[in-house]
């Protein structure tokens, strides 16, 4: 995974500012670029998964590593670079927990039979991937439930607020959170966040957060939701560090996907 991250650092990012690394979200990636493996809301608050029920945590060994969504009862969103054969070399290492706000215990968890993650992913493009379950993620009395997805026609406009929530980290750099997060950030059209990423920005990502920065995914977020008017939008793919001024969170966009999802996931 590292050396993935690096040689997105180094080529993906060619156009970009020189001092940004990318960095996926996850715990043990090294770029500074933050929504993908690992996890962290910086700038949030406290969440329920009453209130988010869609959101599920992957773990690898038992330990949180990203965030992902349920699509429906078997099926979970998540990004590529959470479960690529450098980070999940074996399926029955990973787990998802859903109907819990603690990534460690309460809800259910439940064995991942199968990982499907875009054949084009590479450098953090095409970063979606869906997980098969071995047993329902929503059941009775469980606080869980499927994310309403948009259809292949729907667009976000710029400025709207849209909730992204997950265990990550709470600071750059920091520690992550056993209790669930969520912020709201803003979406931010394609040619602002081009001017702060460079080429690796297409029509594949969205991007999310404030000018000033401040709120916005971490490490350990990645692969978790992003949802605007009640859809799907995107899940957490990379940013530059987390919430930096002049640096938006980039997401994976659903919408482009939505082929893709219901040829490999049913959704």
């Amino acid at each position: 995974m590292n050396q993935i991250l690096i040689f997105v650092a180094a080529i993906g990012l060619a156009s970009a500012a020189p001092s940004i690394d990318i960095q996926g979200r996850y715990n043990e990636t090294i770029l500074d670029i933050h929504p993908t493996i690992g996890g962290r809301i910086v700038g949030g608050d406290p969440a329920n998964i009453e209130d988010l029920p869609y959101q599920v945590a992957l773990l690898r060994n038992g330990g949180q590593i990203c965030g992902g969504v349920i699509a429906s009862s078997r099926v979970i969103i998540t990004a590529a670079h959470c479960v690529v054969p450098s980070v999940i070399p074996q399926v029955t290492a990973l787990n998802i927990r859903s109907g819990s706000s603690l990534h460690n215990s309460g809800g259910l968890r439940i064995a991942v039979e199968s990982i499907i993650y875009h054949s084009q992913y590479a450098n953090l493009d095409y970063d979606i991937a869906v997980l098969h379950l071995a047993e329902d993620a929503i059941q009775s009395g469980v606080p869980a439930a499927a994310a309403a997805l948009p259809t292949a026609n729907t667009v976000f406009e710029v400025g709207t607020l849209g909730v992204v929530s997950g265990w990550g980290t709470t600071s750059e750099n920091g520690a992550g959170s056993v209790q669930l997060r969520r912020v709201d950030v803003p979406v931010v059209s394609e040619a602002v966040c081009r001017s702060a990423y460079g080429s690796v920005i297409n029509e594949r990502t969205l991007c999310a957060g404030f000018t000033e920065g401040g709120r916005d995914a971490c490490q350990g977020d990645s692969g978790g939701p992003y949802v605007v008017n009640g859809l799907l939008a995107g899940v957490v793919s990379f940013g530059a560090g987390c919430a930096r001024p002049g640096y938006p969170g980039v997401y994976a966009a659903i919408v482009p996907f939505r082929q893709w999802l219901t040829e490999n996931g049913g959704v």
